[in-house]
């Protein structure tokens, strides 16, 4: 113990006491397999004796040496020996023991022997932050440790602490699962009595802050380091990565550290504030909890752009810049002619070379644009749109010389929309490039563009969604085969189709595709515009169309079906233009044939007074029949008036009805039956012949379908002249034999008289029953042809 000099153990976390690791009576020590064999060195006097040297640790300090060492019980620690020359700050030592933050390493003991200090801390398994660090870290994984690493770095200076050398080996791994990170190695750190000091800079030039190089210890110090670890965890590079020592101090020294690499807004934000160059206005605490919250604090300006090297600048379209901030600008206004310009020939142009020789005199954030971007084989505006990027990320996002912020992109759709206006194929060509190149992604690196990425993940979602939509309706038995022209796919027309979907016409303009992209920036607005404009287009529609009503009941407040009402629109007119025609002439056609039917009917009509005639021709053979029956019943059978009987033929007859009572009962007789024919007559007109009571007489003759006219020449003997036998014959051949028959009635009938009256009353009765059916069915047969002459013109049509 002679060599044990100032050793001081904190009370509260040494092996003394109970809740920390010790020496324990009656313990055994396990010792565990895999670990390096052999130290090379011993353990200070007084450690050795609670303490077994397990192995010197690789990560090793100019100033320390790093020794693994195992307790009685088991557990590990670590035991950091200080070279010969270097003495930790005593101050330091007093107050660490006493911070309560899980994000600051404890030390458990400390003390001085073999001329040497040291310090006992935990020992950390997982390693330090440096193995997380192959690449670019989650955004989520980085907020963790920013806010772990801000309340260890607020601990440290509420006590007057500054650590000085905060870079990514001294923050130890406490957990993996969660991230637990602490800060470690306090050997630099000094205690402040005032808020700025002077002492020798720090050996990690990479980390430190441009005031280190002139001495000065404040705690803006470590939020600088922090900066410059979260701008390492964000972009998977270490800073200054390739630069000598001596060009790491000019530049610390003369400029800014950019944070133009950082993709993220907001990250870049973070490091801004903490790297601006002037300590009094850099972040601490303060900001950096209030980013963590989601606050945006304000960042101070520089005091001047980013110069390029003093130096004759880079020649554009006239004028030499040096100033990058004033070269993005002027790239912009001269886009078309700068992406040419620089990079239309490729790495042959000499416009190309001279930009890469502008761009080497700049720090090492080039490299990763040049490899990355501009010797690569991405278009020429592509390639200007990351250098501008580059140049001046504070601008608004730009892309073919126009502003794309999130309230630029909604009108982009109704510029598709336009054909006539003169930003036409300039919004066409910028929502393709958007789509195609991905480009809402890098315009999220600008100021102002934070937002662009989330848009972009929702406009390809909206997209994939819509392509599924519009192929399943073009493929719906319901939908007609030409709507496919208005339901095309969105996006590239090389996109992969679903097999067995049907073939979809290219989205040319991409006025689908800028829509889809107005309802991803817009969610809320766009929404209501296509809901006014699907009810606008229902009202178009003059009248229902089965398709286009079962689309319209299907979409509900869906946008995406909202869409496809307003493209399907157009069509459902044409369809209900079509149906309203069809209509119309139908109804033509139909006037039409009812005009033709009409005059059919009036020339029919018109024959109504020779139809009359022809009726009261016809029946005067009857008046005749019954005259002359009535005659011979009364000659024959008539009394004289005085009651008696007579004679006939030696015959005794009683006295019968008077010639005179019959012939007017004939007369009545007669009148029925002309009157009924007449009435049918009237109906008919002119197609009262082929139904009139003599249609079996004249087709019998050959003459019914030839008229009345035809038929009287045959009964009054004109029809000789055709050869044929008029019908008086026939009459005369069927009244002769029907008077003997009534003669012989008579003869042997005493009643022969009433016989001859009941004849008389019930002959007209049947003739006015006959006529009555044949006129019921006349109308019949009239009905069935006018229903046949319109039913056959509409089958025609």
């Amino acid at each position: 113990m002679a060599d044990f000099q100032e050793t001081r153990r904190d009370p509260g976390v040494t092996g003394r006491d109970p809740g920390v690791p010790g020496p324990r009576p009656g313990e055994t020590r396990r010792d565990q397999p895999g670990r390096p064999g052999g130290p090379l060195m011993r353990l200070p006097a007084g450690l050795a004796e609670h303490f077994e040297l397990v192995a010197e640790l690789p990560v090793q300090g100019a100033e320390s040496d790093l020794l693994l060492v195992r307790d009685a019980l088991g557990a590990e620690h670590v035991v950091k020996v200080f070279r010969r020359g270097y003495n930790a700050d005593r101050e330091v030592w007093a107050k660490l023991p006493g911070l309560e933050s899980p994000n600051v390493v404890r030390i458990l003991e400390t003390g001085h022997a073999d001329g040497r200090d040291y310090e006992v801390t935990a020992y950390a398994p997982d390693g330090n932050l440096r193995g997380l660090m192959a690449g670019p870290l989650p955004a989520e994984a980085v907020t963790r440790i920013v806010g772990q690493l801000s309340a260890g770095l607020a601990a440290l200076h509420r006590v007057g602490i500054v650590h000085r050398d905060l870079k990514p080996e001294n923050v130890l791994i406490m957990s993996a699962d969660p991230l637990q990170v602490a800060i470690t190695d306090f050997g630099l750190s000094k205690v402040l009595d005032q808020s700025v000091v002077f002492a020798s800079s720090s050996r990690t030039l990479a980390y430190a802050a441009p005031e280190s190089l002139s001495g000065q210890v404040s705690p803006a110090r470590d939020w600088w380091s922090l900066g410059m670890i979260v701008r390492e965890l964000l972009t998977g590079r270490p800073p200054f990565m390739g630069l000598s020592e001596t060009a790491v101090v000019d530049h610390l020294a003369t400029r800014p550290v950019p944070a133009d690499e950082v993709p993220d807004p907001r990250f870049r934000l973070l490091c801004q504030g903490l790297l601006t160059r002037d300590p009094r206005r850099r972040w601490t605490d303060s900001e950096v909890t209030e980013w963590l919250n989601g606050g945006a604090p304000p960042v101070a300006p520089e005091a001047a752009h980013p110069m390029a090297p003093e130096g004759a600048g880079l020649p554009f379209n006239g004028q030499r810049y040096t100033e990058r901030a004033e070269l993005a600008r002027a790239l912009i206004e001269k886009w078309d002619y700068a992406a040419l310009y620089f990079f239309g020939r490729g790495e042959s142009g000499e416009a190309w070379r001279t930009l890469r020789e502008w761009l080497s005199e700049f720090d090492d954030s080039r490299i990763g644009l040049i490899d990355g971007y501009l010797t690569t084989g991405l278009a020429p505006d592509v390639k200007l749109l990351h250098l501008v990027r580059w140049l001046d990320p504070t601008l608004p996002p730009h892309f073919l010389g126009r502003r794309v912020t999130s309230e630029d992109l909604p009108g982009l759709a109704a510029l598709a929309k336009d054909p006539s206006h003169s930003d036409h194929r300039a919004a066409c060509l910028l929502g393709r490039e958007l789509w195609d190149q991905h480009l809402l992604q890098v315009l999220s690196g600008f100021e102002g563009g934070r937002d662009l990425t989330r848009i972009d993940e929702q406009w390809r979602s909206h997209v994939a969604s819509w392509n599924r939509l519009a192929g399943w309706l073009r493929e719906h038995e319901s939908t007609p085969p030409r709507l496919a022209s208005r339901l095309p796919d969105a996006g590239s027309v090389t996109d992969e189709r679903i097999a067995g979907r049907a073939a979809a016409v290219a989205d040319d303009p991409p006025v689908v595709l800028l829509t889809l992209l107005a309802l991803a920036a817009w969610p809320a607005e766009t929404r209501r515009s296509l809901a006014d404009a699907a009810e606008r287009a229902r009202a178009a529609v003059p009248e229902q169309v089965p398709w286009f009503t079962w689309l319209v009941e299907g979409a509900g407040d869906d946008p995406l079906r909202l869409l496809a009402v307003v493209r399907a629109a157009p069509e459902a007119v044409v369809d209900a233009e079509a149906r309203a025609r069809g209509r119309h002439a139908a109804q033509q056609e139909a006037q039409a044939l009812r005009a033709r039917w009409d005059e059919k009917e009036r020339a029919r009509l018109a024959g109504r007074g020779v139809a009359v005639a022809r009726a009261v021709a016809w029946s005067l053979p009857l008046l005749a029949f019954w005259l002359l029956g009535s005659w011979i019943v009364g000659a024959v059978f008539g009394g004289d008036g005085d009651g008696g009987t007579k004679s006939v033929g030696g015959v005794q007859q009683s006295s019968g009805v008077p010639f005179a009572v019959l012939a007017v009962l004939s007369l009545i007789a007669w009148a029925v039956q002309c009157g009924s024919e007449v009435v049918l007559a009237r109906a008919q007109g002119r197609d009262y012949l082929p139904y009139g009571p003599w249609s079996w007489m004249s087709r019998l003759l050959g003459v019914g379908g030839r008229g009345l006219s035809k038929a009287s020449q045959t009964l009054s003997g004109a029809a000789q002249r055709t050869g044929r036998r008029g019908c008086g014959l026939l009459l005369l051949a069927g009244t002769v034999p029907l008077l003997i028959i009534l003669l012989l009635l008579a003869a042997v009938t005493p009643v022969a008289s009433l016989l001859w009256l009941m004849v008389l009353l019930a002959a007209p009765v049947a003739h006015a029953v006959a006529a009555g059916v044949r006129l019921h069915r006349w109308r019949q047969a009239l009905e069935g042809e006018r229903q046949k002459a319109l039913q056959d013109g509409v089958e025609r049509r």
